[in-house]
């Protein structure tokens, strides 16, 4: 179901990686008026292996990224809430998409026309070093997440993951995951029962688990394990 952009959407476009660089009249020039797709939760916005036809921004909800193996095992790649975009660096070269991105609630997400955004490239070269940019921003997050994957234990991973969710904040901190616990554990490459075992074991530096609400005891205490434990 496709529908118009409201100011709400306008504002949380002009927050992302790409739009916020922009001058508001190109970035309203290569988005249109009516490019808002609400997807209801399991929807599937693109699949992997085909066409990038477009690049998009979430504007609310959140989606999740993920690849499928050939024996059917499937590994998330990323989980994206408002202002975050996908398929970004697909759209610019006109290949193939890389993961297939899937509505873990409710979603509306703005989509940027794949060919007449490269269109435009060739025409403005400063629009293209903008792109670059933010293209690089997210293959930055991309490498420090794989690099936590590979060089941190589970412990390490889940308290850097709740500490992420706590901010600068000191002393006790009580917060929500930001979406259920079988994605959080894909999420950090973890199986839902290591999941659980590994939550178990951060009861030791006072960080205890009831339904989505996570209580840190210390924050502080909390970096100081994961510090040690990468």
């Amino acid at each position: 179901m496709v529908g118009d952009l409201t100011q709400d959407d306008w504002r949380v476009i002009r927050q992302s990686s790409l739009f916020g660089r922009l001058d508001p009249v190109v970035a309203r020039d290569l988005i249109g008026d009516g490019a808002v797709f609400a997807a209801p939760r399991g929807a599937v916005i693109c699949h992997q292996d085909q066409p990038a036809a477009h690049y998009f921004i979430v504007l609310s909800g959140l989606i999740k990224l993920y690849r499928q193996a050939a024996d059917g095992s499937i590994a998330i790649i990323s989980i994206h809430g408002p202002s975050h975009s996908f398929m970004e660096a697909e759209a610019l070269t006109g290949a193939i998409c890389s993961t297939t991105a899937e509505a873990v609630v409710d979603a509306r997400i703005a989509l940027i026309d794949a060919a007449k955004l490269r269109r435009r490239i060739g025409a403005d070269p400063a629009l293209a070093l903008v792109l670059l940019g933010s293209a690089s921003t997210h293959l930055r997050m991309l490498l420090e997440q794989i690099e936590k994957l590979k060089t941190m234990k589970a412990t390490a991973r889940l308290a850097d993951f709740i500490l992420s969710l706590a901010g600068p904040r000191e002393g006790r901190a009580e917060i929500s995951l930001p979406y259920e616990k079988r994605l959080v554990a894909g999420h950090l490459a973890m199986t839902p029962e290591s999941f659980s075992r590994t939550l178990g074991q951060l009861r030791k530096v006072g960080v205890r688990v009831a339904r989505d609400k996570v209580t840190i005891d210390d924050v502080e205490r909390l970096r100081d394990y994961c510090d040690g434990e990468e």
